[in-house]
């Protein structure tokens, strides 16, 4: 069982612009699991789909944070 050579270059050639920016996101509130934090949003987003963004974040001390997604990402 032989290793295969490690090849070094461009991985990926471009990066379309709208993905060059970096996330900026306010945190809101803290959960224990997952689940209890996705249900948050889905509360969240059945009143305000279409004015913000929201994402989950894990923390090192395995816990899950709501954030409100400030500016970057996706356009």
């Amino acid at each position: 069982m032989g290793l295969n050579p490690i090849r070094k270059g461009i991985i990926m050639n471009t990066i379309r612009p709208a993905f060059r920016r970096p996330l900026v996101a306010q945190p809101i509130r803290r959960f224990s699991t997952l689940a209890q934090a996705s249900d948050h949003i889905d509360r969240l987003l059945a009143v305000h789909s279409d004015q913000v963004r929201f994402n989950i974040q894990q923390t090192a001390a395995n816990k899950w944070v709501v954030c409100r997604v400030i500016s970057g990402g996706v356009v």
